[in-house]
């Protein structure tokens, strides 16, 4: 918990020591979600998946919100940072899980609190500065650091539970397409599959306390960390001075 609050309190001080430069952009960040692990099918990108779900499985669309900052240090580099909530779900009863996940049916909600710190690199010049409309597709990695729930699946029962929180690390891999259609907004799509270290977003192999003495065993594979996927859409606002180089 510490360690997280002194992320957050570092990200804001970053924030505030280059609000006062160059070519800055500001906005809000926004979309759906989905996972991949043991739970519910490996759909790598699927944030509209909840179908097939009864009442009673608690689970809806998962979603992502947050602001996101940019420091454009060139035409195609780009210094990035976020802060986002995430809710991520999945459930074995989904269509496209395996047979076997469909009869044991298992389904889980988890809560991410997440700060990113990365790079950005455009595919062709992007002039924020610019009069005229710009364009680019774009590609994006770092690091993000965050906050989950730790879930466990009590005996003979399918919804998984949290006893508490965790905090971990995960590898961002981001594509995108964004465009300036007016002179101070810059529209982006993008899509960020985020490889985390963790096995236990959904449940799978929880850390065995005195909470978990009633805790069902761990399952699944344990070869690959669980991966969870952001697909949306950012607003940012240009700000800044522009060095002048008039004579």
């Amino acid at each position: 918990m510490l360690r997280f609050k002194a992320l957050k309190f570092l990200f804001v001080l970053i924030a505030l020591n280059i609000s006062y430069s160059q070519d800055n952009e500001i906005g809000l960040i926004f979309g759906g979600t989905n996972y991949i692990g043991d739970v519910g099918p490996t759909t790598y990108i699927s944030p509209l998946n909840n179908q097939n779900l009864s009442e009673n499985q608690k689970n809806s669309m998962g979603y992502a919100f947050g602001i996101i900052y940019k420091k454009n240090l060139n035409n195609r580099i780009i210094l990035r940072s976020s802060a986002r909530i995430l809710k991520i779900n999945s459930s074995d009863f989904w269509k496209g899980s395996a047979d076997y996940r469909k009869q044991r049916g298992f389904y889980f909600t988890n809560n991410i609190e997440e700060v990113e710190l990365g790079i950005e690199f455009n595919f062709l010049d992007f002039d924020i500065s610019s009069e005229t409309n710009e364009f680019t597709p774009y590609v994006s990695s770092g690091l993000s650091y965050f906050r989950f729930d730790n879930l466990f699946y009590p005996n003979n029962q399918n919804e998984a539970i949290s006893f508490g929180k965790r905090n971990d690390f995960a590898i961002p891999i981001t594509v995108g397409l964004k465009l300036k259609p007016m002179k101070k907004f810059v529209l982006s799509f993008e899509i960020s599959a985020h490889h985390s270290f963790t096995e236990n977003l959904d449940g799978s192999y929880p850390r065995f306390d005195e909470s978990t003495l009633y805790s069902q065993g761990s399952f699944g594979g344990n070869l690959s960390q669980d991966w969870y996927v952001f697909t949306g859409i950012s607003l940012t606002y240009i700000f800044g001075n522009y060095e002048c180089y008039c004579p």
